[in-house]
């Protein structure tokens, strides 16, 4: 069984300020040169400014801007990724960004990275720098607006751990204790956690299991046997609470579930969000009111397309608003378990739990009531050695891959604990 040994995680981005020493050429009427965007154009008589830059709206003017920089140390594809971000506030307060500034082209080191409208999501940059020497990156704005944004570089965290887990050699059946290195960030342009997993090594010799596993053949007669050795008779009726949370595709699946558990004869509490009452009763079914807000829960998926939160929702606050409603959501899950039902009054104790794995406090109500679990999502979550976790990319060229696919679900279950 894979177990995380250690790890070494920041919580947050690293936000770097981008505004100084900026150079701007303005255009009225003239055709610009085409050395404009190269990185050995010299551009020492164009104005040196900060941004965000402010001057005239001219409808026949281009502002052009340079800014050359260095970057030391260009991380892996795997480690690390590179954000440009433009904003019209310092904080990137979404409600206070209304500047939009159409008719943009930027390129870095030459090649054509992003046209269209800014600000805009962070534009990915890490496959284009260019280590330990000058980059040069150049915005030509065509219709007549400045620059009146300002600009930082984004740099999520980077998680570095090891993990162990008994490797089973094939042909001795003995167990060896191994380890494994790894290296996982956010890559926001794809919405899935880049994992890199480093080549395996034994740990010293003293560390190792070196444990026989004996196949034992068991007749058709024993396991007959076995089974009426087991047999109690009907299945107890049980008091069982399903706790969903996500919008109406979420939980339709579990009407379903509910009904099937009702025909034979457990009792059945669905507790979801309270926009779904009507639809979880209308069908027979117990309901109990869990928080959170599907619409909030929607808006925050549509900007992140994985678990781990995008860099823009990070440098927004997103993150703040989603751990005050997942924090709701706990304290809730519990009481759905214990509480009276809020419309009959009628008690209910939770005697086992059925959950998907964004309800988060179902591992918790279940140790606390000492009753079993069983977590189901509309997508493959349980560790398999067939493909790794649905919101993770790894590389396969340092190791088997059905290993590699096993222990990615360890290391993602791991960073989404980090992040929530």
């Amino acid at each position: 069984m894979p177990t995380i040994v250690n790890n070494d995680s920041k919580e947050s981005s690293v936000i770097v300020h981008f505004d100084r020493d900026w150079k701007v050429t303005h255009l009225i009427n003239k055709t610009p040169d085409d050395d404009y965007v190269l990185i050995n154009y010299n551009d020492d008589h164009w104005d040196t400014i900060e941004l965000p830059h402010h001057d005239t709206i001219h409808d026949s003017s281009t502002y052009w801007y340079r800014k050359r920089f260095d970057w030391k140390h260009k991380p892996d594809i795997h480690q690390q990724h590179i954000y440009l971000n433009f904003t019209s506030t310092e904080t990137d307060d979404r409600r206070d960004n209304n500047i939009k500034i159409s008719g943009i082209t930027l390129w870095l080191n030459q090649v054509n990275i992003f046209t269209g409208t800014l600000p805009k999501q962070p534009i990915e940059i890490t496959p284009y720098l260019r280590t330990n020497s000058d980059n040069v990156i150049v915005i030509c704005s065509t219709q007549g607006y400045p620059l009146s944004l300002y600009a930082r570089i984004l740099m999520p965290s980077v998680s570095i751990g090891q993990v162990k887990y008994d490797d089973v050699d094939e042909n001795t059946l003995k167990r060896h204790r191994k380890t494994l290195d790894y290296t996982a960030s956010f890559n926001d342009s794809e919405g899935l956690i880049d994992v890199s997993i480093d080549s395996l090594r034994k740990i010293d010799k003293k560390s190792q299991i070196d444990e026989e596993t004996e196949y034992v053949n068991v007749s058709d007669a024993e396991i007959d046997a076995a089974k009426a050795a087991l047999e109690i008779g009907p299945v107890p009726r049980l008091a069982i609470v399903i706790l969903i949370v996500g919008t109406r595709g979420d939980v339709q699946p579990f009407i379903a579930l509910s009904k099937a558990l009702l025909s034979y004869g457990h009792r059945v509490r669905l507790a979801t969000h309270e926009i779904f009452r009507k639809f979880v009763r209308e069908n027979g079914i117990e309901f109990y009111p869990l928080a959170g807000d599907p619409a909030d829960l929607m808006s925050f998926m549509v900007k992140n397309a994985g678990i781990v939160p995008s860099v823009s929702s990070i440098v927004a606050g997103d993150v703040g608003k989603s751990r005050r409603m997942i924090a709701e959501i706990l304290a809730s899950t519990w009481k759905a378990c214990i509480e009276d039902d809020d419309e009959t009054d009628v008690p209910f104790i939770a005697e086992a739990i059925i959950a998907n794995p964004p309800s988060y406090g179902h591992i918790h109500c279940a140790q606390k009531l000492r009753i079993p679990l069983h977590i189901m999502f509309t997508m493959p979550w349980t560790p398999t050695v067939q493909f790794p976790h649905p919101l993770c990319k790894v590389n396969y060229d340092i190791g088997p891959t059905d290993r590699i696919n096993l222990l990615s679900y360890d290391i993602i279950e791991m960073l989404v604990s980090l992040y929530f």
